[in-house]
């Protein structure tokens, strides 16, 4: 028998195996348990995949049936579908023919699309394969043939037709002349009549009491009815044309949808059959503007034959960055090759009048490939990129050509030197003078228009005709001395040492150096200084110094760098207090004359600041208005009398 102590110990180290073991056994219980419940799943996922295999083996797939879907649609955004469009190749093949009113083929014809040039078959037959870009579809008027227009009321243009993408026919009738081509024919021509939205300053007295007059009405009531007073002053049976040298309008002001639309009825008022080039503001740089443009005169690059000429109005105003543009003016090489084609269809016999807008020979805002004048008095001027190549195409023409432009709102017969050439560049001043902002140009030159006559292919005539002016008033004579709001000719062309004298200078309007002005001082002829530089007409900047109200002071004044003034000369008497007659010829055999004593004197003076003519209209209309009030009253007066005499 053991001993007690080791009793205990016996069972406790007995105790401590069995715990041990029952651990060990309860731990393996549980491995087990958790292996033999994988296994079973596995047996069962195993079972279902070889029952389902076996199943399609066997049996065959049955038809399905779409049940209906109760789910709510989800609506996708249609650029997030992606759609497989079949690729149509369109047809841009034309045709056409040109027929005469008795329904006979117009033959040697230029059609075009602004692109491409063709010319129609002795049948009056055309075909061409229009750009994808054209707006139009057009042709060249021939000689022999009237300018259609927009209605008998509107004389401006329509030789064009607006492309359709499903037409492929575009007709045309043309109305033969019924004495075949002009020998001779007035050309007038409109310098930016540039109508805004904006009431300008306006005055019909010496007064600085401004009327509130719109440009439009101003164009019509002053610019237009001068045009038609001198058609009706020319011999009965004169052809008369006109063209307009861009800037139609300009959205100051704000955009109007309806603005060129009102100047193209302006513009086609009179009995004048009118062309339009395209302006930098009737663009803007905006798509729009254009747009509106194109809507009421058609294609901006495009040709016409008025007798023994060949005009083409073509688009220069190149942007380069919203509304900033080159200048000089540029083209596109789409442009040139639309040229070529052009002048390359045109009969060698021809003179080409070539139109645009921003002047080619001179400009401060130049392309990069542009070439400076090199010309003392004018730099920080350049010659187009383009010019060289224009002149080349130029001198194919046995006629000679004409370079006609508009844009600067001063006068300037520019004349250059260019690649061994003498090159002159015609200038027009604007009809609207400063934007309205008065009667007169930046340089001095009124507000007015110019008319031209050509015979055969010489261009035999050419004078300015200020608004509401006598044709035969060709300049304006100032003291150089004079004080004009602070401005005077002898500050700006340094003539202060001999002020004492009474230095004349004239300002003739359509002055070149072909030009023949004197003074005349005790009956001797002595020649006056010519004066061709960048500068100011001390008249003009004094004036607007004052007046101006939405253009900046300095675009009329030498501030302005771009601005040439040519056309401006000075005599010093040789006696202060003599009375001169200064007498000024052009080369067409006309002489101007005017006196010492008509030199002005006032800073605004009545053709600066109003017409005196249309005063004096204003005033009998507002006369006429009052005194018919006055009799209207008394009528009514006497009746309520009889009235009353009648009730008692």
């Amino acid at each position: 028998m053991l001993p007690k102590d080791n009793i205990y110990i016996f069972l406790n180290d007995n105790l401590r195996v069995i715990r041990q073991e029952m651990r060990t056994f309860a731990y393996m219980k549980r491995k087990q348990i958790y292996i033999a419940i994988i296994s079973l799943v596995c047996c069962t996922l195993i079972a279902i995949g070889v029952t389902l295999h076996l199943r399609n083996q066997k049996e065959p797939q049955p038809t399905a049936v779409k049940a209906p879907d109760t789910r709510k649609k989800i609506t996708v955004a249609k650029d997030t579908i992606k759609k497989i469009k079949p690729v149509i190749k369109q047809d841009f093949n034309i045709i056409g023919t040109l027929r005469d009113t008795d329904g006979k083929g117009v033959a040697n014809v230029i059609v075009s699309d602004g692109y491409n040039c063709v010319k129609t078959d002795s049948l009056g037959r055309y075909k061409m394969k229009r750009d994808s870009l054209a707006r139009f579809i057009y042709y060249c008027v021939p000689a022999d043939c009237e300018v259609p227009t927009h209605s008998a009321t509107d004389c401006t243009a329509c030789f064009y037709q607006p492309v359709s993408k499903k037409k492929k026919i575009y007709d045309f009738t043309l109305k033969r002349l019924p004495g075949g081509k002009e020998i001779s024919y007035k050309m007038i021509v409109i310098g930016d009549p540039q109508v805004t939205n904006a009431y300008s300053p306006y005055y019909t007295s010496p007064t600085d009491n401004p009327i509130k007059k719109s440009d439009v009405e101003r164009f019509t009531t002053q610019t237009m009815a001068d045009i038609k007073q001198t058609i009706r002053s020319l011999p009965a049976g004169t052809p008369v044309y006109g063209l307009s040298m861009g800037d139609d309008v300009q959205y100051y002001g704000g955009y109007n949808a309806h603005l060129e639309r009102q100047i193209r009825q302006a513009l086609g008022s009179s009995k004048m059959r009118l062309f339009s080039v395209i302006g930098n503001h009737d663009q803007d740089g905006k798509a729009l503007y254009r747009r509106k443009w194109e809507e009421n005169f058609g294609p901006t690059d495009y040709s016409f034959d008025r007798g023994d000429e060949h005009f083409v109005c073509i688009n220069n105003c190149f942007f380069y960055r919203g509304k900033a543009y080159y200048s000089p003016g540029e083209l596109r090489e789409r442009q040139m090759r639309w040229l070529k084609q052009d002048l390359a269809l045109t009969p060698k016999d021809k003179k080409v009048v070539l139109c645009y807008h921003i002047p080619f020979t001179f400009g401060n805002a130049p392309f990069g490939k542009a070439k400076p004048l090199g010309i003392e008095n004018e730099k920080g001027h350049y010659s187009s990129s383009r010019l060289s190549q224009l002149l080349a195409l130029l001198h194919q023409f046995e006629g000679g050509y004409e370079l006609f432009c508009g844009h600067t709102h001063f006068a300037c017969n520019h004349e250059i030197r260019y690649e061994g050439e003498d090159v002159m560049e015609h200038c027009h001043a604007a009809a609207c003078g400063n934007i309205w902002q008065s009667n007169i140009n930046i340089c001095g030159t009124p507000n007015g228009y110019y008319v031209y006559q050509f015979i055969g292919t010489r261009l035999t005539d050419c004078y300015y005709k200020g608004t509401f002016w006598d044709k035969n008033k060709q300049m304006t004579i100032f003291r150089a001395q004079t004080d004009f709001n602070g401005e005077s000719y002898a500050e700006d062309w340094g003539l202060s040492k001999d002020k004492d004298k009474n230095i004349l200078v004239a300002n003739v309007f359509n002055a070149d150096s072909h030009w023949r002005v004197v003074a005349i001082e005790d009956g001797k002829e002595y020649r006056m200084h010519r004066i061709s530089s960048k500068g100011q007409d001390a008249f003009a900047a004094g004036y607007h110094h004052k007046y101006s109200e939405s253009v900046s002071y300095r675009f009329v004044s030498k501030g302005n760098s771009y601005l040439l003034m040519n056309h401006l000369y000075y005599y010093v008497p040789k006696n202060p207090n003599a009375r001169i007659t200064i007498k000024a010829s052009d080369p067409y055999g006309h002489t101007f004359t005017a006196e010492s004593t008509e030199a002005v004197s006032e800073p605004f003076f009545n053709y600066a600041h109003y017409y005196e003519q249309e005063n004096q209209e204003y005033k009998k209309a507002r006369n006429s208005l009052l005194r018919d009030s006055t009799i209207n009253r008394q009528k009514d007066s006497t009746r309520s009398n009889r009235h009353t005499n009648t009730k008692l």
